[in-house]
């Protein structure tokens, strides 16, 4: 009822909802208001048997501590996020699969987050953030011009896009998001495909055995002007990065209201997206408090394939440790999610003992063996414990993609893992393009001269367009003014 922006004097009263369906007829028929006294809640992601929340200028956390469905418990985690311009605030809210939690926010914006690490974390006119909830680190995760992010998304092997909302300009995430010293900005990197509308509220992966194979795995993307519908893109590797075929829509309407802003797929395997339903979603063109900005009406749909049984939900809350590893096998990555979602709430410690006796008892050779020892690897950086000896196998896995995978890990553990600069020299000749460009991005968040090697090495080696790209951001760190010098 806030947006786009709150009115002096009266209550900040914005709220977060749980619709269920009781009687299994795929129809919501009763809504419980979890929390209330929200300011503009843009963003929120579960995790440790809560959810954290955009609740602007802050990120805070709220719980549920006695099981009655509605929040008892509130902690602020963040500070400092600018909330002036509310259709360019935190949003897109994310967990990577090792843990960290991403959001993003668009020009204009002037946000300085105080961290126990040191200095003030500052980002200005748009980036997107990465936030450790176990360890409070914060950090820059992207620097660059856009006009206003939405849309950010994890594939299987943790590789991700991230949309331009206005535009909806899709980028791999890999080629831009390299260390830059503050106020410094990325130049543009070629994008995963040239898209034919805009603009884009909201991006999802269709991993879903419910749907046909022609679209499972494909990048769902919710248009609101012009095209008002969902988006459908088929995604592949190309080289060091990735590129995408637009395919038929998944759906759209001639409702000029119809406005998709957010999709997940859920637990029975079915699509569901919100539609904010508003005749106004400019923030510029028209006055903040026009009459015609309707704050009543909205949907949520499901989307299902006709003549196809619908998955049956996973067990996950509440579940034993030892089966929500299991469920880390599952083809569905929102299985996969959830799963991780949960034993995020549980004791480490109990965690890391089951996850090592798990990944000990698969037999190597078995099909996907590969993405389970990596999945092992993210649950313990979700964790926060460094296992070299796992990181070490990942990184000699046959699959390029897990080490890939394992090189993003070393980037993040470079400070607790021995000779990580030697291992990344190593892998910055690695015969696959995409091991050598995630070499060559962590080499940028090194501060000692040696790391210009890592570059040079990957130089040896066949280059294209996107390791060349992350090349010269990662050697523009060296050669532009920073407190490096």
């Amino acid at each position: 009822p806030t947006y786009p922006h709150w009115t002096p004097k009266k209550p900040m009263n914005d709220k977060l909802l749980i619709f269920e369906d009781t009687d299994g007829d795929g129809k919501a028929d009763k809504m419980t208001v979890f929390a209330d006294n929200l300011h503009n809640p843009t963003g929120f992601e579960f995790w440790n048997g809560g959810v954290i929340v955009a609740h602007s200028p802050d990120v805070i956390f709220l719980k549920d501590t006695n099981g009655d469905d509605k929040a008892d418990q509130r902690t602020t985690l963040i500070s400092g996020i600018d909330s002036a311009d509310t259709h360019h605030t935190a949003n897109s809210f994310t967990l990577d699969p090792g843990g960290a939690l991403y959001f993003q926010e668009g020009t204009f914006h002037q946000s300085q987050i105080e961290t126990p690490y040191g200095p003030p974390i500052r980002l200005s006119n748009a980036g997107v953030f990465r936030y450790e909830p176990r360890t409070q680190k914060v950090e820059v995760f992207v620097s660059y011009g856009f006009a206003n992010p939405h849309g950010h998304v994890f594939d299987k092997w943790g590789q991700d896009i991230v949309v331009d909302g206005t535009g909806a300009n899709p980028y791999h995430g890999a080629l831009f998001s390299g260390h830059l010293e503050y106020p410094n900005k990325h130049n543009r990197p070629p994008q995963v495909y040239q898209q034919r509308t805009r603009p884009c509220a909201a991006i999802e992966y269709l991993s879903s055995s419910h749907f046909p194979d022609s679209m499972n795995g494909n990048l769902i993307l919710a248009n609101v002007i012009g095209f008002q519908g969902l988006l459908n893109y088929k995604i592949s590797d190309k080289g060091a990065s990735l590129t995408g075929t637009e395919m038929e829509p998944l759906l759209f309407s001639s409702d000029p209201n119809f406005r998709p802003s957010d999709l997940e797929v859920g637990p029975d395997g079915a699509l569901y997206f919100t539609d904010w339903h508003n005749p106004i979603i400019g923030h510029m063109q028209h006055n903040l408090r026009d009459p015609n900005r309707d704050h009543e009406h909205g949907r949520i749909y499901r989307v299902t394939a006709e003549q196809r049984p619908l998955l049956k939900p996973a067990k996950i809350a509440g579940e034993p440790i030892e089966k929500l590893l299991e469920l880390l096998k599952s083809p569905e990555d929102r299985v996969r999610y959830l799963a991780r979602i949960e034993l995020s709430g549980r004791k480490s410690e109990e965690v890391i003992a089951a996850t090592n006796k798990w990944i000990q008892a698969i037999e190597p050779g078995v099909k996907d063996y590969d993405h389970f020892l990596t999945e092992a690897l993210w649950v313990h950086q979700q964790h926060n414990v460094v296992d070299v000896d796992l990181l070490k196998r990942v990184l000699k896995a046959d699959d390029f993609r897990a080490r890939s995978a394992g090189a993003r890990v070393l980037c993040y553990w470079r400070d607790r893992v021995p000779g990580a600069l030697e291992i990344f020299k190593t892998l910055a000749a690695d015969g696959a393009p995409r091991v050598r460009l995630e070499a060559v991005r962590a080499a940028s968040f090194f501060t000692v001269a040696e790391a210009v090697e890592i570059p040079l090495i990957a130089e040896s080696l066949p280059m294209d367009e996107y390791i060349t790209f992350v090349r010269g951001e990662t050697c523009l760190l060296y050669t532009s003014p920073s407190p490096r010098d």
